[in-house]
């Protein structure tokens, strides 16, 4: 008995509650992407300072063990010119090969172990699905 009716006002403020919470939900989701985005950002930014870092102190490295060692090799090759020159150039020639094949190596495990690209925000947003899937 104690039923109102229903107001033709009430069905606009129906839809404006809605269309509120609509917005509402739309705005959290455009906040998360933009924090996800940054945070994706910095990672490459990270991983790309991290990248060019190794690779110069590397290259510098190499050059400079790759010159003494050129320099050590001609030294040999000067020193047993008139006894023993092709086993001194065939000997530089089998360390150059060996330290080619070590440097390998040794990138070929650096590149191995090195981490994923945009490992943080790919975990992070594994855990947003998991959150909104009720599983987190």
């Amino acid at each position: 008995m104690d039923e109102r009716a229903a107001a033709p006002g009430d069905d606009a403020a129906d839809e404006e509650a809605h269309s509120g919470v609509i917005r509402g939900l739309l705005a959290s989701a455009l906040d998360a992407v933009r924090t996800r985005l940054d945070l994706a950002t910095v990672e490459v930014e990270i991983y790309l300072l991290r990248t060019v870092h190794l690779l110069v102190w590397a290259v510098a490295a190499v050059a400079c063990g790759l010159l003494a060692l050129a320099f050590g090799l001609v030294t040999l090759v000067v020193a047993l010119w008139d006894t023993h020159r092709m086993a001194a150039l065939l000997g530089g020639t089998v360390a150059f090969v060996a330290l080619a094949a070590t440097f390998a190596s040794i990138g070929a495990r650096a590149l191995r172990n090195r981490p994923r690209m945009l490992e943080g925000t790919l975990q992070q947003l594994e855990h947003d699905q998991r959150r909104v899937g009720g599983t987190g």
